[in-house]
Parts: structure tokens; sequence; C-alpha cells
């Protein structure tokens, strides 16, 4: 009996042991291998913006404006949501669902490009017990998604299911630029902007304005979002601690499907490409690309018929969208078909895409003979290449535009002009606003003559205007000719 129980005890010792090194490896083994995906409602944020707004008509009116939006957690304990957002504010504040505790945020980084920005918190508490949310990969047409956001009508978390539409190339209507874009068919509004898209808890998409059209008309049951593919290539440029942006190959372009004009560059019937109308100076691609090359395949991607690319699987993609997924001077390798041969290039992506529709944070306006005129940034144009591209690259430049006429005796005839975009003062030529005021200053001319690039002439006495100035202003109640901490820049030699 004795040696019977001494048995059993051992056999029973045994498993047991063996029971918990099987518990002891399954545990490890499922920690390693079981990804575990963070509860979507923990990582979203209702965000509150105050931001400060001037009217382009009245540059001197400042105005102040709030509203509620939404954001989710990314990597690197940030934050993210839509540029225009974020655009110009002055105070942020982040509340968690379910919770009546605010944290204050401010704006890390900014792409108004691809309309995202990253904000930071100032009490990094916040991120202790929330994880990032995953960013998954482009969906496929007819896959469901869900909504996470605070849209207008209520101050709880809602969840909007939908279904993916389109995937297709829109106009960023902050930027005024092109890029890739998901159609979704859910109910979205102003609060409903920075909401994740979610499918089998991985981000997709988040939710924008896209088409200016759209953004002024909203259409109901339709949303539209900027794809995950995008945010990564945001977060993956932030890495080095610098956002250089989104490169472009900085030619004109056109597609060839017609089979006449695929013949007569030496296409064959099956080949498809991108016929180069004209190199852009400063550019890599002006150096090794020449006007009439086709472009076929990008990095070994052929172009098909319907202009797209092979990027992800089996799905197509615009093929401009395979360039916009690239860092800043990335190199990319071009199949080109040059006077009937194929010739193979790699071309530097070292011009980036910038924002046509940016909107200056502080007005630079000047008034004189009760015209208002206001400076804006312009951006380099593409300058057809020559064969020498060794000169210096194009600088931004400014424009000046008459954007109001404050009706006087002495201004009758040109009440109705703005808005309108100057060219020359007294026939000279300027590309700085500083320059600009320094011409229409300038004592030494009894009139000052205005003209447009279409020859239309303003002309305004000299002396007349400065003697009514301070009677105008007090007039129409404006309080300053020019913002008093306007940056001054160096005139033009």
């Amino acid at each position: 009996m004795f040696k019977t129980n001494t048995l059993h005890n051992k056999i029973h010792h045994c498993l047991y042991t063996l029971f918990i090194l099987f518990s002891l490896t399954y545990s490890l083994i499922s920690h390693a291998d079981v990804e575990i995906t963070p509860d979507p409602a923990a990582s979203v944020v209702e965000i509150t913006v105050h931001t400060r707004q001037y009217d382009a008509a009245s540059p001197w009116n400042t105005t102040w404006k709030s509203w509620i939006a939404t954001g989710f957690i990314v990597e690197g304990n940030r934050i993210l949501t839509t540029a225009q957002l974020v655009d110009n504010a002055v105070y942020i504040s982040i509340r968690p669902n379910d919770s009546t505790k605010t944290f204050e945020a401010e704006v890390d980084n900014i792409s108004h490009e691809v309309n995202l920005a990253l904000l930071t918190l100032k009490d990094e508490t916040f991120f202790d017990k929330r994880a990032p949310l995953a960013l998954g990969d482009l969906p496929k047409p007819e896959e469901k998604v869900s909504l996470y956001g605070y849209p207008v009508g209520g101050n709880k978390l809602s969840i909007t299911a939908g279904i993916v539409s389109r995937i297709e190339y829109q106009t960023y209507a902050h930027s005024g630029l092109t890029f890739q874009a998901i159609q979704v068919d859910a109910a979205v509004n102003s609060g409903s902007l920075g909401s994740p898209a979610l499918v089998d808890g991985k981000v997709i998409g988040i939710v924008s304005e896209i088409t200016p059209e759209i953004a002024e008309t909203p259409t109901e049951n339709i949303g539209y979002l900027i794809p995950a593919p995008r945010i990564k290539q945001l977060l993956d440029d932030l890495r080095d601690g610098t956002l250089d942006g989104v490169p472009e190959l900085w030619v004109d372009y056109q597609f060839i499907t017609n089979p006449t004009h695929k013949q007569y560059y030496r296409l064959t019937p099956d080949q498809t490409g991108i016929l180069i109308n004209q190199l852009c100076a400063n550019s890599d691609a002006a150096l090794l690309l020449l006007p009439d090359d086709v472009i076929t395949a990008i990095d070994g991607k052929p172009i098909t018929e319907a202009d797209f690319i092979q990027t992800n699987g089996k799905q197509y993609s615009n093929f401009q969208h395979h360039i916009d997924l690239h860092q800043l001077n990335d190199i990319v390798s071009l199949d080109i078909i040059r006077d009937g041969k194929l010739v193979k290039q790699n071309v530097d992506l070292n011009k980036k895409s910038l924002s046509k529709n940016r909107k200056e944070s502080v007005p630079r306006y000047f008034i004189f003979g009760g015209f208002v005129f206001l400076a804006s940034r312009k951006l380099p144009e593409c300058v057809p290449a020559t064969e020498d591209e060794t000169g210096a690259p194009p600088t931004e430049a400014d424009t000046v535009e008459i954007v109001q006429v404050l009706p006087s005796a002495n201004n009758i005839g040109f009440h109705d002009v703005a808005p309108m975009t100057i060219s020359t003062v007294n026939s000279e030529t300027f590309s700085s606003w500083t320059y600009f005021q320094s011409l229409v200053k300038d004592g030494s001319q009894k009139n000052i003559v205005l003209e447009n690039d279409t020859g239309y002439q303003i002309v305004i006495n000299r002396q007349v205007a400065e003697k009514e100035h301070d009677a105008l202003l007090e007039k129409y109640r404006i309080p300053k000719t020019q913002p008093d901490d306007m940056a001054e820049e160096e005139a033009e030699p």
C-alpha cells in the first residue's frame, strides 16, 4: 500500500510539473504571437480648437472662432488630426472618451499639402493607459468600415458604419493638390473631421474634406478619407525629426492611350505610358529626361491602359500615387521609350509639392488712396528647362492684389476693380512686398500708375491720396494703414 501511494504521488507530481511547463510555454507563445488590439474608443479623442482668422477683403479685422473635431493616438505619443482643423490655432485641448478632464495640446508638425497634423500634449501621462491605433493598408471596394468620432449633435463618442465606395485621385480642398482619397458611404459633418476609419481594428484612413465643391456643399451619406498609406508616409518622413514633404516628378505630361499616338512614339500595341511634354527647371528630372520621352514603368511596375500601376497585391492605383509615397530625395527607376529604344534611368525626387491654398496667418496689407493692397506668397512655377540647368532654383515671390476699394471722390471709376492683381507700378515690376510699397511711396512720381497683366490701368494722384488718407481711414473706421508687427523685408536693389 505504501509503495502504491508513493508511485501515485510521483505520477501526480510529474503530471503537475508538465502542466506548469505547458502553461508557461503557452503563455510565452501567446504573448509573442498574438497582437493585442487596443480599444479604439480609448484611443480616439475630442479636439476643441480656438483659432484666429481674418477676412481677406478687410484684413485689419480679426475674428476668433472655435470648433470641435476628432483625433486619434498614433505612434510616438502623438495625436493625429487634419491640418485644416488646427491651422492658425491659438489654443487646443483634447478630451478622451467618457471623461470630463481636458488636456492642453499644441501642434507638433503640420503638413498643409496632405492636410495632416500631429499634436503633442503638455501632460504626457495621458498616454500611460492609452495605446496608439495600428495603421492598415488600402481597403477593398465594398469593404465595411467603422468611423469613430465626435460629429456635431452630441458630446459622446459616435461610431458610424459604412462601406468603401471607391478609391481614386481627388483634389484636397485645404491645399488644392491632388492625392489619393477613399470615398465611403457614411454620414460625416464638421465634427467628424479627423475621425479614424477602421477595418479589422486597423486605421485605413482619416476623415477629411477633399474636393472644394464637396467642402462647400456637403453631400448626404458621402465622406472622404485620407488613406493610411498617406499617413504612413508622413510618419516615416518625421523619423529623423524633420518634415521634408511629399516629392513630385516635376514634369508636365499627358497619357498615351490612342493607337496612332502609340505608333508615333514607337510603342508596341500593349505598351502604355506617360508622354513628357515639358521638363521643369532645377530638378533632377530636367537633367536626365528629355521632352518626348515616354515613361512606361516606374520601379519596374508597368503603367497600365488606365494610367495605373500595381501598388499593393492585386490593387492598382494612379501612377502618381506611387511617386507620392516616396520620401523626398528617394531614387525612382524609370523605364523610358526614347526614339523607339528602351532606356532605364534613375531619377532623384528632389522637388516637393507645395500647397496652392495656403493662407498667411498674419495678413500683410497696406492702404493708400483708398485701395486696400494684400500680399501673398507666389509659389515657384514650372519654368521650362533649358540646356543649362546650373542656375539657382526659383524662390517664392510675393504677389499683390487689390482686395477692396474704399470709395471716395478721388478714386471714382475704380470702385469695382477688386479683386485685381498688380503686375507693375509706374511700369516697374516687383517680386517682394516691401519693394512694392517702396514704389508706391516713392515721392518722385506725381502719379502712381498700377497695371495688371492685361495692361488695365489705375492712376492715383499722390498728393490727393496723401491729403485725404487720415480722413478716409477715420470715415471707414480702419485703425491702421498696415499692421505694426509686419516683418520687414530687404528691399530689392
